[in-house]
């Protein structure tokens, strides 16, 4: 999904993801900054976003989990929930909130640096919303 929104992309690894950032790399401390400051500040880059919601970070490579899918009405719940689902912060590492009905790709590089991403909106996962509820 991720190359259908930024063509070009290969992995959800910094040197593999091809766009342009619509507002600038912009610093984004992860390691000093109390939770809450950081959630909200992470949830105003996903403003806007429709759809359903691909989330891929560190967590995401444990079989247990994988990717994990959320309404974009539901972001806010799942971020701030994301500990007693997974044991884990949710920006502990690198993360990247796809949103394919807009084409846009939210990143935070865990050494401190945010983007979103303008690509271009592709099919949508609407299929799944049943699944998930």
């Amino acid at each position: 999904m991720l190359s259908s929104v930024l063509p070009g992309s290969t992995a959800y690894l910094r040197n593999a993801v091809v766009g342009d950032a619509v507002d600038g790399w912009r610093p984004f401390d992860i390691e000093r900054r109390p939770a809450d400051v950081i959630e909200r500040e992470l949830l105003a880059a996903c403003s806007g976003l429709a759809g359903l919601l691909i989330v891929v970070n560190d967590t995401s490579y444990e079989l247990r989990f994988g990717p994990f899918f959320v309404n974009a009405s539901q972001l806010a719940d799942f971020v701030r929930d994301f500990g007693d689902r997974a044991a884990d912060y949710i920006t502990n590492g690198d993360l990247f909130i796809v949103a394919p009905a807009n084409g846009v790709v939210v990143a935070v590089w865990d050494d401190g640096y945010i983007a979103r991403l303008q690509g271009r909106p592709t099919h949508s996962l609407t299929c799944l919303t049943g699944w998930l509820q």
